[in-house]
């Protein structure tokens, strides 16, 4: 399969570079080229340009999108918006124009209002679900939620399959002392108050798989999935963690053999992905942070 990874020379290209350079033929699209693998070809390309974006995009049978901004604290809140956007629509638009079959987004919990947020909202259940309703209030949370909706409706308009992958803060290097400093905090951690993370092999494992995933029949063929770890990081049981978390009217739990099966399980219930996509955590928060 010819594979397009946008983003592909960023913190989290790499580790999906590096699941399927072995099993499809790559290409790289990026601002900024990378020390590649066997000698992976580079695009150098601004999806913020609808032209140059859509000569670029092609002949491919599959691209995973995951160029953007990854979070919302080093720009202000338009720029953010649109590069995320933008790009997501362009490539779209690309995808669409050359008759490219799927596209692979690279999402974020945060578009459930419930990761990157400055509004601390109550769920309405726990284990949160791809059917809890999604409240994103910030840039960020924003771009990756409308970038989802765009694939949905994508899907749905034109039969492109696109599958979203809703995966939790990514435990990279380059955040080694903020994760470092999670570990030897032996208190609750409210800052980061659900503990939900993943390593960067665990998402390149989602995208392969997303390749090869089969869609039902019918439109649209859209699929999202939240990907973690199969626990928190959390110092303490998962429905203790709710129960300190919203003392007052604790939110009631939907799937408790979910956390039967796992006290320490996500507070983002990966059912869907395991069921579905065959998705398995490889990694937790006892293997330390990855080199």
């Amino acid at each position: 399969m010819k594979v397009l990874i946008t983003g592909g020379s960023g913190n989290i290209g790499v580790y999906v570079v590096e699941e399927l350079k072995d099993i499809h033929e790559l290409s790289i699209l990026d601002l900024k080229p990378a020390v590649l693998p066997g000698g992976i070809p580079f695009l150098k390309v601004d999806l913020t340009d609808a032209e140059e974006t859509a000569s670029a995009v092609k002949g491919f049978d599959a691209v995973i999108h995951l160029a953007a901004i990854p979070h919302p604290f080093n720009d202000p809140g338009e720029r953010v918006m649109h590069v995320n956007m933008v790009g997501t629509y362009n490539l779209l638009e690309a995808v669409r124009q050359n008759g490219i079959p799927r596209l692979i987004f690279g999402c974020s919990e945060s578009a459930s209002g419930f990761g990157i947020h400055k509004a601390s909202h109550k769920p309405r259940y726990f284990p949160i679900d791809e059917e809890h309703p999604s409240w994103p209030h910030e840039s960020y949370s924003l771009s990756k939620y409308f970038g989802e909706i765009m694939c949905r409706e994508y899907s749905r308009a034109y039969g492109i399959e696109t599958i979203s992958l809703r995966y939790c803060w990514v435990w990279l290097e380059r955040d080694r002392a903020a994760i470092e400093a999670v570990l030897k905090n032996k208190e609750l951690d409210l800052k980061n108050w659900f503990g939900a993370y993943i390593f960067p092999e665990d998402v390149a494992q989602a995208c392969r798989l997303s390749l090869d995933y089969v869609f039902d029949e019918g439109l649209p063929r859209f699929e999202d999935f939240y990907l973690s770890a199969a626990d928190t990081f959390q110092k303490i049981a998962s429905l203790e963690l709710i129960k300190r978390l919203y003392p007052k009217d604790t939110p009631p739990v939907k799937n408790r053999g979910y956390f039967q099966k796992n006290p320490r399980a996500s507070l983002f219930d990966i059912t869907k992905a395991r069921k579905k996509l065959g998705f398995e955590p490889k990694k937790s928060w006892r293997d330390g942070i990855t080199a």
